[in-house]
């Protein structure tokens, strides 16, 4: 049924059709002669003569520039879709060691030098990096958001279905972010964040996805990784762990200069994940991580139904142009055809 955003406006028709009455009963136009006999006598019509027409004419177009000037509307109801997704936060380690690469075993101190030279060997900042934004650019019905961290924990950006600002914030993603020193793995202080930032943003299926390369090295004030991963179970939050890297990393620069070591805890992050029935990731190389990330990507896959779209589309052209036409063709009439006398 056809609304009108307009609707005072139909209280003209009334007045409209009270001078329609008027028009059409009062005496036409005549002029005085001397003499009829010239004339042919013709009965004398009353209610529907040529002038009768275009005055019928006239006012249809001026009813249709009424109904148009009220501005008929009518809602278009699309149906409800079921799409794919769920709402996630990527945890992504943001400690020194990321500055580490992962060669090949077989690769000499000379091809790894050259294959860092030209760019053809990432470290792990870089790869995590790549494969973060490939996973986000896959996932178009989930709201994804980004946490990083070191020594302490940041959220890059809330849940949300914005992809390319998601991918935008990884993209910024730099060795030199953070100071050294603000650069530690603060794993439960990452899940702490990341619950936080779920829980504010949405009530629906809620996972986080952690990925680092080292074990937990900073002591967080509130949570142990243990604690953290307990706090996400009673939230009903999903915590996939992902461990990069390999166990022999080559160390570059300042890492190589320093000689710093670089631990790995399987069975902690086993422990997070098994805790809130996630999944752990072993990945040792960039081919592996990719084949992680696609597992992931068909594990989290929940149906979510979107309501239906309600618009208003106008009808008033319907009405504005025929309008336009009955007084274009009016005019036309009353100055050739139907010509009367002024």
């Amino acid at each position: 049924m056809p609304e009108f955003q307009h609707p005072l406006v139909l209280w003209l028709l009334p007045v409209l059709l009270g001078g329609l009455l008027c028009r059409w009963f009062s005496q036409p136009a005549g002029i005085a002669v001397s003499s009829t006999k010239h004339f042919r006598p013709t009965p004398a019509g009353k209610f529907l003569t040529a002038r009768h027409f275009l005055l019928g004419l006239e006012t249809l177009a001026a009813i249709a520039f009424v109904i148009a000037l009220a501005r008929p509307q009518q809602g278009v109801e699309l149906m409800p879709s079921e799409r794919e997704g769920t709402d996630i936060i990527i945890a992504l380690d943001y400690s020194n060691s990321m500055d580490a690469y992962d060669p090949p075993p077989a690769w000499s101190d000379p091809q790894v030098r050259e294959a860092i030279k030209d760019d053809l060997l990432k470290d792990r900042l870089a790869v995590a990096r790549d494969q973060v934004a490939r996973f986000v650019s896959r996932r178009s019905g989930d709201r994804i958001g980004l946490v990083i961290f070191g020594v302490d924990a940041y959220p890059a950006s809330p849940p949300t279905l914005d992809h390319d600002f998601v991918v935008a914030q990884v993209n910024q993603l730099n060795n030199s972010l953070l100071a050294r020193h603000e650069r530690g793995t603060n794993i439960a202080g990452g899940i702490a964040t990341s619950i936080n930032t779920l829980v504010k943003e949405s009530d629906n299926r809620r996972t986080i996805i952690l990925i680092t390369d080292g074990d937990h090295t900073v002591e967080d004030e509130v949570f142990t990784p243990v604690s953290a991963a307990r706090a996400a179970r009673e939230k009903g939050i999903t915590i996939h762990t992902v461990g990069i890297g390999s166990a022999k990393p080559y160390r570059d620069g300042w890492l190589a200069t320093a000689q710093a070591t670089i631990r790995f805890d399987t069975k902690n992050l086993e422990r997070i994940a098994s805790i809130t029935k996630g999944r752990f990731f072993r990945p040792t190389d960039n081919q592996g991580f990719e084949e992680v990330m696609d597992t992931i990507d068909s594990l989290e896959t929940t149906t979510r139904v979107h309501p239906a779209l309600v618009f208003q589309r106008d009808l008033y052209p319907y009405f504005l142009i025929p309008g336009a036409i009955l007084l274009i063709l009016s005019f036309i009439l009353r100055k050739t055809l139907l010509l009367e006398l002024s």
